[in-house]
């Protein structure tokens, strides 16, 4: 099934998103019954060493080092969930970060507009100063009627895509963005920015931002360590798969979308234009067929779009 995202860095960065969401929960229960059994062992043999843990739950996964006892038996289940937490955190926020840098190089746009795009807005004398209104401003300037009229309507259906929530999305971000700044640059306690950030979570409502419920954090004072919670930081992941979602749906239309859908037809298709019918329908659905080769949803064919094609040297 193809994906209805434009870009290609979106489509990579859909996919392991998938790829972490179907790991994390098998993987949490399977630590929780590691924990289990190993806990019933020892229980029924309190003078099990480590090597005879090792025999029993480790032999033949070609795993070294696993100390059973220390990890199933002296760590509590809370501090376990903590280390997968972090580990999900760290991925996520990574991810976004590539998906920014990624996004704005496909499009031709200035990489230093990555920063604004992890930002809500703020204005100053009445306009968008920082943050993703002023770099979407930016990169769609001028806009492209093309793009909108025939490849933004399929990539709009996402049901990922959430423009009235995009600016409660990248606050939802700034909070868990500043939650990993503190556990990487702090020592893991809360920094004035990511205080900041927990006042301002803390006002959101599941309906701004799109959601049955917003992703579950726990409460922080000044100074404290930061506590997660495994559940919100996998809501987390869907945060970022619908800023991803909604802002390459916004890129869609851009003037760069252009320049980035001709170079992929060439990639594709070859350089010489490809050859198409006469007769207009056969001509529309043979347009259709070649945009789908491109891993984009069904375009809207229009006599503007075939136009363009054919001034672009896609088709004759």
């Amino acid at each position: 099934m193809q994906e209805k995202l434009f870009l290609l860095t979106s489509k990579q960065v859909a996919r392991r998103l998938t790829e972490v969401f179907d790991f994390v929960w098998p993987t949490a229960t399977a630590i929780w019954n590691l924990r289990w059994q190993v806990a019933g062992y020892v229980s029924a043999s309190p003078t099990a060493t480590e090597s005879e843990l090792a025999g029993r739950f480790v032999a033949g996964s070609g795993i070294r080092g696993a100390n059973l006892r220390r990890s199933c038996i002296d760590s509590s289940w809370q501090d376990q969930q903590q280390e997968f937490a972090r580990f999900l955190l760290f991925e996520f926020c990574s991810l976004y970060e590539a998906w920014c840098e990624g996004a704005l190089n496909e499009l031709g746009a200035a990489s230093s507009l990555s920063k604004h795009l992890q930002f809500p807005t703020t204005f100053k004398n009445g306009a968008p100063s920082r943050g993703r209104f002023h770099a979407i401003n930016l990169i769609v300037q001028g806009g492209s009627q093309i793009m909108a009229g025939s490849i933004y309507p399929a990539i709009a259906k996402n049901k990922k895509n959430s423009p009235p929530h995009i600016e409660q999305l990248l606050v939802c971000y700034r909070y868990f963005k500043e939650a990993r700044n503190s556990l990487v640059h702090a020592g893991g306690s809360t920094s004035r920015n990511f205080i900041s950030a927990e006042a301002a979570y803390n006002q959101l409502t599941p309906a701004q931002v799109g959601l049955k419920e917003v992703p579950v954090i726990n409460g922080h004072t000044a100074g404290s360590q930061i506590k997660l919670s495994l559940r919100g930081v996998v809501g987390f992941g869907d945060i970022v798969l619908r800023l991803v979602s909604t802002l390459d749906a916004e890129f869609s239309k851009s003037p760069g979308a252009e320049q980035a859908f001709v170079r992929r037809w060439r990639t594709c298709h070859g350089g010489p234009a490809v050859q198409v019918p006469a007769n207009p329908n056969s001509c529309h659905e043979r347009i259709r067929r070649l945009v789908r080769r491109l891993d984009l949803p069904t375009p809207v064919v229009t006599a503007q779009f075939e136009a363009w094609l054919r001034n672009n040297q896609c088709i004759v």
